[in-house]
């Protein structure tokens, strides 16, 4: 439901930004088919434009930066019922304006559609002819024309003569698009003017041909002063008198425009631009070490392939962020929204390490799994609010890109502040594990031992704490700080009980035990 609602979010802007561009510099161009044209696009941009997203390639190198930089936040998933709870009401009011919005045009249509049976076709005309009360002005419905009795035959052969226009340029599937638009879009504003526009321009096209094949255009325009009291009640009709106002008669003179400003339209592209980018995703990429080239495989008389493939859980849902490293180098990629990633030049014999925060670690052969690959990863679930600590929120937005630190054509570790000439990674092949089960286990270990501090408890004070971290090559947690904090009464117990960790298996890359910086997020929740 999260995807279909962005989906919305996406359409409502592209189609506002047409709206917006249309109603500044094209809607009083005479330009009449170019305008439809471009309505007609914008309508299909908001349909498929926000299936679209552009991705930039962030590399980041596989050893930290700098301290500064920022550290890997361990990704401990709570509770979403509240936030399934919002969804589904969501979900349900855009369902119900929407089908209220479809059974109005129904209600609409039905009526016309029962007296087009009994009515008799007109002889002179292609098309159904009703004549009716009913409705107090003239107007086509698809291959049907509405016409008060009222009128005199003057005015019928005018009318008639603009109601052709209508149905032999098909308006009709505009407007069933339009319509359409304002269903799924209900709750925009900006769907409602975009489909008045599209009306409008209709009329301008039909007054241009009509004018053309009438015998005299003063007539006509007298017909349409006549016709001044029907108003448009169909919204997939094209009323004779719709937008009958000074600019509809302005627009029949026959002034001529500079060809030129129909580059006006070139205007839509600057728009889409923004709004593209404006949506644009980062896809990180673990950047390729000089001191790995390919041809070091191909002296060993290994073939080199193309590998893709798909990260989900085990509820088959993608995970985005999945680090894929090949074994023993560091090279490597991420796994984009929809779980995928591609990885060129892998040696036939090599080995590819997928981790991901909080999952268990993946090995895979790429000489038996092929080049096609679908990875599960596996997690276990479990609930810590017997201690009063509340669910684990989602981390702080990612940290910026790390940039690939070079020295004579060979990647090198920048040492942490404070640690000399220490290399600590924040990515490696085999990510640290707590004993007894990964990040499960840590998770009911802080649960067993945290307290929650009693002055906390009686001044009301939650929140949480996000707590930095390092698992030396020997396993044990050492250089435990706040990297960011609530109170500093429950930061100092999120540190001890941090600081208080057994020793966990140290993470190791390229066979190696190294230094590798975590962080994970305590929340404190009084309930």
């Amino acid at each position: 439901m999260e995807t279909a609602g962005f989906y919305l979010l996406r359409s409502a802007v592209w189609i506002t930004g047409f709206a917006l561009v249309y109603l500044l510099f094209l809607r009083n161009e005479r330009f009449f088919v170019l305008n439809r044209i471009y309505l007609l696009t914008g309508i299909l941009a908001s349909v498929i434009l926000p299936l679209v997203t552009v991705r930039y390639v962030v590399e980041v190198s596989a050893v930290e930066a700098g301290a500064e930089a920022g550290p890997v936040t361990a990704v401990l998933h709570g509770s979403g019922t509240w936030q399934n709870i919002m969804a589904v009401a969501l979900f349900t009011v855009w369902l119900t304006g929407a089908l209220a919005v479809l059974l109005r045009y129904a209600v609409q249509v039905m009526p016309v559609l029962r007296a087009a049976r009994e009515a008799d076709r007109q002889s002179g005309y292609p098309v159904k002819v009703i004549r009716s009360d009913y409705y107090p002005g003239s107007f086509s419905l698809f291959s049907l024309v509405v016409v008060n009795p009222s009128v005199t035959e003057t005015e019928a052969r005018e009318i008639m003569n603009h109601e052709m226009v209508h149905i032999r340029q098909m308006h009709w599937f505009d407007l069933v698009l339009s319509s359409l638009l304002c269903a799924v879009q209900w709750f925009n504003p900006a769907a409602w003017i975009y489909a008045r526009l599209v009306r409008q321009n209709h009329e301008y096209l039909a007054d241009e041909e009509a004018l053309q094949r009438t015998s005299d255009p003063a007539v006509y325009r007298a017909v349409l002063l006549n016709q001044i009291a029907g108003s448009p009640v169909i919204d997939l009709g094209n009323f004779f008198s719709y937008s009958l106002n000074k600019k509809r008669f302005l627009m029949m003179k026959n002034k001529i425009s500079s060809p030129y400003r129909k580059l006006r339209v070139l205007l839509i592209l600057p728009v889409a631009a923004l709004v593209l980018f404006a949506f644009a995703k980062p896809e990180y990429r673990l950047a390729t070490g000089p001191d790995e080239p390919v041809s070091a495989a191909i002296a060993a008389g290994n073939a080199v392939k193309s590998v893709s493939g798909t990260v989900k859980d085990e509820a088959g849902k993608p995970l985005e962020g999945a680090v894929i490293v090949i074994k023993g180098t560091t090279k490597g990629t991420t796994s984009d929204a929809s779980g995928r990633f591609a990885l060129k030049d892998v040696p036939d014999d090599a080995v590819l390490v997928v981790s991901f925060v909080g999952y268990e670690t993946n090995a895979i052969s790429v000489k038996a799994a092929g080049t096609s690959l679908s990875v599960t990863m596996r997690k276990s679930t479990v609930v810590t609010d017997t201690v009063n600590v509340g669910p684990v929120p989602p981390p702080p937005p990612p940290p910026p890109p790390l940039p690939p630190v070079t020295t004579k054509g060979k990647a090198e570790a920048v040492p942490e502040a404070g640690q000399g000439e220490r290399d600590v990674f924040v990515v490696v092949e085999e990510m640290p594990q707590f004993p007894g089960g990964g990040m499960d286990a840590m998770i009911q270990w802080i649960a067993q031992h945290m307290k929650y501090p009693e002055q906390a408890k009686k001044d009301g004070i939650q929140g949480t704490v996000f707590v930095g971290y390092i698992v030396n090559k020997a396993g044990k947690v050492e250089s435990v700080e706040v990297e960011s904090s609530a109170h500093p009464l429950l930061d100092a117990e999120a540190v001890r009980v941090v600081a208080a960790m057994p020793d966990w298996t140290p993470g190791t890359q390229r066979g190696k035990a190294v230094d590798v910086r975590l962080v994970v997020p305590i929340k404190f929740s009084l309930k």
